[in-house]
């Protein structure tokens, strides 16, 4: 079995990410030994082997609701699915040492994809700002095309959004 964690549970900020994986995860074998709990409550019941085992399958569950949630709700207006399946994923990784690794190369990803960002040259970046909106604008329209204007809206959304052409 790996040694202990000391207690580290890796950077705080995105920015202080290493590019290998932090050792609090990379010596965790046994999932439930992460090292000091923050939270003493927690601490607590993962003491107990029962109520150890009851709240791994707890976290369990809600990690894995939370992400069928995303797949449900990823096709709606709106983020919905992606922040989600990142809950439930950061869900998972609060037990379950896979799911660390998993959230620690998301957090690597996007960490590359937001500095390739920032090295493209200005009119690129608002090209791509312009693009996106334009996406969402169109996206938004043809969803309103589809469903029509909900009839929940207050008059003073409703009503500018009626004489958008084909949503009458």
């Amino acid at each position: 079995m790996a040694e202990r964690s000391t207690g580290q549970r890796g950077p705080r900020t995105l920015e202080d990410m290493p590019a290998s994986l932090p050792p609090s995860t990379r010596e965790r074998e046994d999932e439930a030994d992460a090292g000091p709990d923050r939270w003493a409550w927690r601490a607590r019941a993962r003491r107990n082997p029962t109520t150890r085992r009851l709240y791994r399958i707890g976290v369990a569950v809600l990690g894995v609701l939370l992400i069928l949630l995303a797949a449900v709700t990823g096709p709606l207006p709106g983020p919905g699915g992606i922040p989600l399946a990142l809950l439930g994923l950061a869900v998972l990784a609060s037990e379950f040492a896979w799911a660390a690794r998993l959230l620690d190369l998301v957090k690597r990803a996007l960490v590359q994809a937001g500095e390739w960002a920032r090295r493209q040259p200005g009119w690129l970046q608002r090209l791509g700002a312009v693009a996106t909106a334009g996406i969402v604008v169109g996206a938004l329209y043809l969803y309103l095309l589809a469903l029509g204007v909900p009839g929940w809206l207050p008059q003073d959304v409703r009503a500018p959004l009626l004489t958008v052409p084909g949503l009458s």
